[in-house]
């Protein structure tokens, strides 16, 4: 079969027969010693249009914390900032205690107290989900 060098070819590892066109399956251009070269999307670093995937994008663990840990420092930037301008004191009177407090501590203190809450109830929900699925896991058995 005649090809030309943009028509795409795929090589049966078994037969070493060339098949072209097979859809998904990248396109590789016939060398001089016989042996498949590098498309020319596959040339430029994986960017064309066989490339699902680019290698150079992925930030990895380490960019993913550095964002994380970024994306922390302006929250808690806004945190300050709230606190610094609720600082008028309020009164707080909660079963057998009375004290006063400023009113950004007091509200950021109640919106950790509410997250720490919920985490537990998380936790529980993780737990029970572990079990059951180590149940079926020992039924399946």
């Amino acid at each position: 079969m005649t090809t030309r060098s943009n028509d795409p070819i795929d090589h049966d590892p078994t037969t070493g027969a060339a098949d072209a066109g097979t859809p998904g399956v990248p396109a590789v251009e016939e060398t001089h010693a016989g042996a498949p070269a590098a498309a020319p999307e596959d040339r430029a670093g994986g960017r064309g249009r066989g490339s699902d995937t680019f290698p150079d994008t992925d930030g990895g663990k380490l960019g993913s914390a550095w964002i994380g840990l970024v994306l922390g420092a302006l929250v808690t930037i806004l945190l300050l900032v709230f606190v610094l301008q609720n600082n008028q004191s309020a009164q707080v009177d909660f079963l057998p205690w009375s004290f006063s407090m400023p009113l950004g501590v007091l509200i950021l203190l109640s919106a950790i107290a509410g997250a720490l809450i919920m985490a537990m109830f998380a936790g529980f929900r993780i737990l029970q989900l572990r079990m059951r699925a180590r149940k079926a896991r020992k039924l399946a058995r």
